[in-house]
Parts: structure tokens; sequence; C-alpha cells
């Protein structure tokens, strides 16, 4: 739409903010297949509430009694985890979810070789980030804890022209220079939160808020499962790898002698459909959007399409082999310029070219006045 071309990157022509849109249609059919689909967003939601009780119930209530016992503690909170956020998954029309490794190695051992090996306790898991379902997936495979990249809330200066520069000109302009604060840190989130802020902008703070982590490595040392992360911290809509913030992944925090391995994930969804609407929820409104999205459909028993790709471990940013050097003199697309960090644009290189998606300028910050923008205009 061109009044939100504002966010469009100006070096790819992506918007990367507005969900895709799918065909219209305005035959008698599709009008009472809606009716349909109305009642069956309802019946599933009513299920997936009982699920979401049932979580809350023995997985926020119940497994609290095995605290004292951590190992005990940890297999029920992962099986039980497991069981209700895939049985989630079902009820969205997520039956069977395709998963890749891929590499940029060629050859049988590139691509075999630790196939099977899964994230654990002082593992880092970066992922692109589109929807609710992503949180989903990490939660019903690995169960981990999930962090958010904590900011100082953002400023922009006014830069004038005409008058009031002394010039006598009438032509008077006003310039909104936008400033993205560094990264304060890391704070833990519930599943449940990092659902509700699905499609809304990174905590911002003043001064760090409790229980956050300073950096990456300390998150990792402490947390007793692994660790997972969205370095966009908000959603975009699939077609691009959002812009890392300001001392997202610092190089102290990724780069040298790092323990434990750093998973890249990249999550591709199904174009959307007349009759399936997009998965991909990139504004603040995910119950609006699972209501009138991934329920919202003709049949009972839907089915939808998400593949999963992984970087070969051999080819991630934990392996010795792992050069951010030779990453950005190969990496295609934009570099950006806000930050200094190698190791952060590197690795924004590696989850682009593992989703076979493109990057832009645009980052939370961005997000932040397209999301007040749109507020206003619903008003």
């Amino acid at each position: 739409m061109e009044k939100y071309s504002k966010w469009r990157d100006a070096s790819t022509g992506i918007q990367p903010f507005l969900p895709p849109v799918p065909p219209s249609s305005g035959s008698p059919l599709a009008l009472l297949l809606n009716l349909s689909s109305c009642v069956h967003a309802l019946t599933r939601a009513i299920l997936l509430g009982a699920v979401a009780l049932l979580y809350l119930l023995l997985v926020e209530g119940v497994c609290l009694v095995l605290v004292p016992i951590p190992p005990l503690f940890h297999a029920a909170s992962n099986i039980l985890t497991a069981i209700l956020c895939r049985l989630a998954l079902g009820l969205m029309g997520y039956w069977w979810i395709d998963t890749e490794m891929v590499s940029s190695k060629r050859g049988l051992k590139g691509v075999t070789q630790i196939v099977n090996q899964s994230p654990r306790q002082g593992d880092l898991i970066l992922s692109n980030w589109t929807s609710y379902v992503e949180v989903l997936y990490l939660a019903f495979r690995y169960n981990p804890t999930f962090l958010l990249p904590v900011f100082p809330p953002a400023t922009q200066a006014e830069t004038k022209f005409g008058r009031s520069t002394g010039t006598g000109s009438a032509n008077i302009a006003t310039t909104l220079i936008r400033t993205h604060p560094p990264c304060l840190g890391y704070l833990p989130v519930s599943l449940f939160e990092l659902l509700r802020r699905t499609g809304d902008v990174p905590p911002t703070a003043a001064t760090p808020p409790p229980g956050m982590y300073k950096t990456l490595r300390d998150a990792r040392r402490t947390e007793r499962r692994p660790v997972a992360m969205f370095p966009e911290g908000t959603t975009g809509n699939g077609r691009a790898v959002l812009w890392f913030g300001v001392d997202v992944l610092d190089d102290e925090d990724i780069g040298g002698d790092q323990p434990g391995q750093v998973y890249v994930k990249a999550f591709k969804h199904s174009a959307p459909t007349t009759f399936a609407p997009t998965a991909t929820c990139s504004l603040p409104q995910p119950l609006y959007h699972l209501l009138t999205s991934l329920l919202f459909t003709p049949s009972p028993f839907p089915s939808r399409s998400l593949l999963v790709r992984t970087l070969h471990p051999s080819a991630s940013p934990s392996s010795p082999s792992f050069l951010p050097s030779e990453v950005l003199a190969l990496g295609q697309g934009p570099s950006l310029k806000y930050g200094r960090g190698a190791w952060r644009e590197a690795i924004e290189i590696v989850l682009a070219e593992t989703g076979k998606i493109r990057r832009v300028r645009l980052g939370w910050v961005e997000k932040a006045e397209l999301i007040a923008f749109w507020r206003g205009k619903r008003r």
C-alpha cells in the first residue's frame, strides 16, 4: 500500500512488515465457505484454549513440585511441553513439518555428519521470526529458554529546512533522523509471554530490567536448557531478514573460543491462498491473526506447509572454520551501516542464505514507527 511505502527497503524494494495479501475471491461459493470457516475457527479455538489451560496446570503448576529434583523436573517439563505444543501445531494445521539440513559444503561428509545432533545446555539457537508458529515449534522440539534483546527507547531528532535556517526560503521541511540505540542485554521470557509479544517490538527500558543477562555468554552459562533467541527482535513477513539491532550478537558472545554450538534455523511458510491466509504475523495482534488466519479454514482438518531449514553445524558460527571475513566478502545484499560487528553481519548473511531470502536495512526501530502509524490509522 502506498501509505506504507515509507517502510519499503530502498536497496531491495521489499516491504518486510506488512502481511502478504491472498488473492481475493468474491464468488458465492467463497462466501458460503466463509460461514463454515467461522464454525471451524471457533471450534479449534476452544480446543486450543483447552491445550493452553493444560499447559498452565501441568507445566507451570504441577511440574513446579519437582523443582527440588532438577533432572526429574526438566524431564517432565520437556515431555509435557513437547506433547502440548505439538498438539497446538496440529490444531493449526501443521500435521507434518518438513525439515532440511543445509550447508555450503558439498559431498556426503559435508551434509550428513552430525545431522542428528540436537541443541542442549549451553547451546544457542538463532532463527528468523515471522509468527508464533516458530515459537511453538522451538518449544516442541527443544523447550529452550527464550531470550529477547532489550533496548533503550529509540529517539528521533528533527532537522529543519526553510525559514528556520535563516535563509528566508518559504520551502519549509522537516526530516526525522532515527537513532538506533545499542542493546542493553537479553531478557528471559516465558512461552506465553513470547506468544503474546508476537508482532510487537522488543522490550525497551531506560535501565536494565530485573533478570536481564548482560551478555549471551552469561545466559548460556547460567541456563539449564538451550537458549533460543530471535536476533531480529520482532517479526517480519518472511520476505527478508530484518536488520539486527546495534550490539545484538556482540563479537564477544559469538566469536572466539566459545563453548557450545550455535544453531542457525530459518522458517519458511507457504504463500497465502484464498482459503489459507498467511501464517506470518507481522503486526502485534497474534490472537486476532490466529482466529482469522490459521484457524479460519473451510476444512475442519486443514493442512499447512512449514519448512525448517537448519544450517549444518560444520558451517555454523560455532565451527572453527567459520570466518566472518570470508562470509562478508562473499555475502550478497547491502552492507548495513549501523554497528561495526563483523560477527553480527556475518550471521545476518548466513541466516538469509539458509532461508534463501534477502536482507533489508530496516529493523525494530522502523517497525516501531510503522506500528505507531498503523495504530493511529485504526483510531
